[in-house]
This record gives C-alpha cells, structure tokens and sequence, in this order.
C-alpha cells in the first residue's frame, strides 16, 4: 500500500474513528518500548504517529531501531528518533518546508 510522501498514514483523509482506530493500531505495532532511547513508563509511544508527539522523559537520543519497527515498514517511514524528534509528518515539514506540501 502506497501513501502520500507527506500523510504516510493516510490520517488527512479520515474520519476521526478511523484516526483513532489507527493510533491505537500504531501504539499496538510499535516497538517504541524495546529502543535503547525509550525511558520505562514514558506513554503514549508509536512516537511516528502525527498526533502521538515527542517523549516527555526521553532526554538523550541512543540506538535508534525504528528502521526494525514494523510500523515503519509498513508504512514506508524513511526518519528516525520520532520520540525525540517528532512524527514522520512533522520532521518532514521541518526537513522540507512549504516544498513538502507542493507549495
């Protein structure tokens, strides 16, 4: 399944059901809790997740295994320390700017 280079979830064109029933899908898959950056009972995790944000605890980046995480090859995630760093949409727009939405 493809998605947009910008939405990789798909969440621009969702009802709010459907967004959430993706979060909880996110959170459930995620293996945000076996990195060596993740602090023990920082929540939520699935840190990718445009709506999730950053961790509250995590203060240093270490090992990051996003690139492991089936999450981010299943949507086709291509950034890493989401939980430090912000979700896979909002890097991009960091990364890219007014480009990232074609403007």
């Amino acid at each position: 399944m493809k998605y947009d280079r910008l939405d990789k979830f798909g969440v621009e064109k969702m009802g709010a059901a459907d967004y959430k029933k993706k979060q909880d899908y996110v959170v459930k898959n995620c293996k945000c809790q076996k990195c060596p950056t993740y602090v023990a009972g920082d929540a939520p995790v699935g840190y990718c997740f445009p709506a999730i944000g950053t961790s509250k605890k995590i203060q240093w980046e270490k090992d990051c295994i996003c690139g492991t995480c089936p999450v981010y090859k299943e949507y086709e995630l291509n950034l890493t320390h989401y939980c430090t760093r912000c979700s896979q949409f909002c890097q991009t727009m960091k990364i890219e700017g007014p480009t990232a939405t074609g403007a």
